[in-house]
């Protein structure tokens, strides 16, 4: 038993008192000799640890994993991506036109119309536009498939007329010029197989109206949901960035499609006036043609510009063609489209060229028109979000 009736553990506790109301500071070390317990207390010289230790450099087999995880992600991405192109890529278009509603969307709503009832006009509105369109190409593309034979003949005789100016073997030139597969039963079954594809054309439209349909009435209750799930607080601040982020991307799509849009009423009027047959059509390619950069509405006026030297049989009235058709993208490439947007794509062009070439070989032409977009969504969601902030300026082409 401890001396005194006392227990160990009340000694000790009166000691600490009795010394604290002394006024003094407590001993290093209290001994209590009942239980030869002793509680120590560091040295007041000792040194305090440090609390931030510098944490060790990652060894070169976890870079190697990060990069081998990293390259395996990208691959299934790429799988995934192929794989699954009969559902993403309605999907995707889907999204594409919920951004290009979206503005117009918000105008009406803030006119006092219901944003179901606004809803509903914009995708019947599509469904009618989206219709006319496909109507019209499967015309175009049959009528150019019945004008082939035409074609090929007066291509002939201009290349003829141009092989007669040059010092050249005319033989050798001729020959192969009949070589050509202009006309050929190939390229004829190539048009007709494509005809026969538009009724798929037409069930992937179904599909992807679908897909907006069901986007467009998410819209309505998806801040509500956010809200329940995150709370009041925490689910503002996820909404004002989401908001920030589908502003942003929303303001690049209606730019760049704006600017479709002009390149190709005005490529369209060109043609027309110049009696260039199809213009319609080129006019189309030319807009779609008009999200690839760089190189895709120069292949597009490529195309009219080469009937031009076919059907007309003055020269310099597709001269003209060409350069009025080449200086309409360049003044809207370099000049105006810059003035809207404020500035350029703002992405690295190596970062550009490699999204055409893995889009491209995902999903072809689509995958071509969506790949700026795409690649310009991204870099906006990274733009919003504190964490990947750093992944968006090395994006950027930001000298």
């Amino acid at each position: 038993m401890a001396s005194g009736g006392r227990r160990p553990g009340e000694k000790r506790r009166l000691v600490q008192r009795a010394t604290f109301s002394a006024g003094r500071r407590p001993p290093l070390a209290v001994l209590a000799v009942e239980d030869h317990a002793v509680e120590a207390m560091p040295p007041a010289d000792a040194a305090a640890p440090n609390p931030i230790e510098p944490q060790p450099a990652p060894s070169f087999l976890y870079r190697l994993l990060l990069v081998t995880a990293s390259v395996l992600l990208v691959v299934l991405l790429f799988h995934l991506a192929r794989e699954l192109q009969t559902i993403l890529q309605p999907l995707f278009i889907a999204f594409f036109l919920t951004y290009l509603i979206l503005p117009a969307h918000a105008a009406l709503v803030a006119r006092g119309i219901p944003p179901r009832l606004a809803y509903v006009v914009f995708v019947a509105l599509l469904m009618v536009a989206l219709f006319l369109l496909g109507n019209l190409v499967y015309r175009s593309v049959a009528e150019a498939a019945v004008r082939l034979p035409d074609y090929e003949k007066r291509l002939q005789k201009l290349m003829e007329d141009v092989v007669d100016r040059l010092p050249w073997e005319r033989d050798d030139v001729t020959n192969f010029i009949r070589d050509l597969p202009l006309a050929s039963d190939q390229v004829v079954a190539t048009v007709r197989a494509s005809l026969g594809r538009f009724f798929d054309f037409l069930t992937w439209l179904l599909v992807t109206l679908v897909y907006l349909i069901f986007i467009l009435a998410e819209q309505v209750s998806f801040p509500r949901r956010i809200r329940r799930a995150f709370g009041e607080t925490h689910g503002s601040r996820v909404l004002g960035i989401v908001g920030s982020i589908n502003q942003a991307i929303a303001q690049y799509i209606a730019v760049k499609t704006s600017m479709s849009v002009l390149a190709g009423v005005l490529s369209t009027a060109v043609l027309f006036l110049f009696g260039v047959d199809f213009y319609i059509l080129w006019g189309l390619l030319i807009f779609l043609f008009n999200y690839i950069p760089y190189l895709g509405s120069l292949i597009a006026v490529a195309l009219p510009i080469v009937l031009s030297f076919v059907q007309l049989d003055e020269v310099w009235k597709s001269v003209v063609i060409a350069l009025l058709l080449i200086g309409i993208q360049q003044a809207i490439g370099t000049v105006i489209e810059p003035r809207l947007a404020g500035q350029r794509l703002g992405v690295s062009p190596l970062l550009i060229l490699l999204s055409l070439a893995f889009w491209g070989l995902v999903w072809g032409i689509v995958g071509m028109i969506l790949a700026v977009p795409l690649l310009m969504t991204l870099k906006i969601i990274l733009e919003n979000i504190p964490e990947t902030k750093s992944l968006a300026t090395l994006m950027s082409n930001v000298e």
